[in-house]
């Protein structure tokens, strides 16, 4: 099983878009089963119609989508009161927090309470990573350390980063916190992921492609290609690794 577990569907007041077809037509294309999506930030600024609408997908392709809520934390219990909606009464399955397109620190005090009800519930929480001054993979690794029992999805590989120290913080922010996992999207150094899957486990990497932003099929042959050497690998990063992280059958 194939699961793309970092796509987001709808239309971003930053420019960018998909829609449910184009993404199923990209996922028969590419014999991807299952996409995980998630909402973007729209023109009205209101999560909770987006999160709405995800449901709805989720519903209506129950076998090709499972959906994660957004929420800003910078609205108090505004936000956790919609982690609780979304999760218990829409059925969506994790968090998707973006510090940079809603403005806040991956660290910031106002992040805890919300990371703390997912852990509660029982699911991941994704976090948009390696922007700069916002959500640095240390960042990440610094909440992650506040609630040990949350389980944190770094996209990116915990990095945008061509050059630099980024890539050598997203292997620390790994090895200080075990509840920490990275999304495999727009890695720029193919090492970099086999390196975490030697040093960490496949458990911990997940395959992402980031859609629309980037592309389905290229973001799998990535990751196809880092794991090419072992079966099982591969099957782990491409899929099972996110199943066992969200307790699917």
């Amino acid at each position: 099983m194939i699961i793309d577990s970092h796509v987001h569907v709808g239309k971003s007041i930053f420019g960018y878009e998909l829609t449910p077809e184009v993404l199923l037509e990209s996922m028969r294309q590419y014999q991807i089963d299952v996409s995980v999506i998630s909402p973007v930030q729209p023109m009205n600024y209101h999560l909770e119609t987006e999160n709405d609408y995800i449901s709805e997908l989720t519903q209506q392709y129950n076998k090709h989508f499972i959906g994660f809520c957004r929420v800003d934390p910078r609205q108090g219990e505004k936000a956790l009161l919609e982690v609780t909606r979304s999760i218990t009464k829409l059925g969506l399955k994790g968090v998707f927090l973006h510090p940079w397109e809603e403005g806040y620190r991956a660290n910031a005090d106002v992040v805890v309470p919300v990371v703390k009800l997912a852990a509660t519930m029982e699911v991941p929480v994704m976090i948009a990573t390696g922007y700069p001054w916002v959500s640095h993979a240390l960042q990440v690794a610094d909440l992650a350390g506040k609630v040990p029992d949350a389980n944190i999805i770094m996209t990116n590989g915990g990095q945008i980063n061509i050059s630099g120290m980024a890539q050598a913080d997203a292997y620390l922010a790994m090895r200080e916190r075990p509840n920490l996992y990275i999304e495999t999207s727009g890695v720029y150094r193919q090492d970099f992921i086999e390196n975490c899957v030697q040093e960490f486990g496949a458990n911990r990497v997940l395959f992402g492609s980031n859609a629309p932003k980037m592309t389905q099929g290229f973001e799998l042959e990535r990751a196809i290609s880092a794991t090419k050497k072992n079966q099982t690998i591969q099957q782990d990063v491409l899929g099972y690794s996110l199943k066992r992280l969200l307790k699917m059958d």
